[in-house]
């Protein structure tokens, strides 16, 4: 009779124990999954700096080229800096976020969606000749330039800071 109780003990004591590891598991992960602010930062750094480096390679002396008539290929070179800043977004979206800066975060990268849109539209419109339309997506893509840093001002981002000033 001794030996009979211990099996109902020793099955709950199991039983027990698979509880525990069904819910310390996915504990565990959710916090492996959650960085800290500065951890994410340090993930998207190098992510934003690949990107900066291309596109200051590909947009280099655009701003000449631009004022001496070279608008076709000027507005090539938007385009293929519009492509580079798309595939960083993608990778920049797949990086792990803080839960308390999602909405910040979520904001962060609609902007730099809207960075991308105006990039593609400035060499569209340089690629057609209309150098006046080109401006106003210029003057557009430097407020959501500013907008854009200010929203993750306190990531302390160095190189996913956009100043594309330096461009146009």
């Amino acid at each position: 009779m001794g030996s009979s109780l211990r099996k109902p003990s020793l099955s709950l004591l199991g039983l027990a124990a698979v509880v525990v590891l069904l819910i310390s598991v996915p504990v565990a992960v959710a916090i492996v999954a959650a960085p800290t602010r500065d951890e994410y930062a340090a993930a998207v750094e190098p992510i934003c700096k690949t990107n900066s480096q291309a596109s200051s390679r590909i947009l280099k002396g655009v701003k000449g080229q631009v004022k001496s008539g070279g608008l076709v290929p000027a507005g090539k070179r938007f385009i293929r800096a519009s492509a580079a800043l798309g595939r960083t977004i993608g990778q920049i979206v797949r990086v792990p976020q803080p839960p308390a800066d999602k909405a910040k975060l979520t904001k962060w990268i609609g902007y730099l969606k809207r960075e991308q849109s105006y990039l593609r539209k400035i060499g569209k419109y340089l690629k057609a000749g209309k150098k006046g339309k080109a401006q106003h997506e210029a003057v557009e893509l430097n407020s959501t330039n500013s907008r854009a840093n200010n929203t993750v001002v306190g990531f302390g981002f160095h190189q996913c800071r956009i100043e594309s000033s330096r461009f146009l």
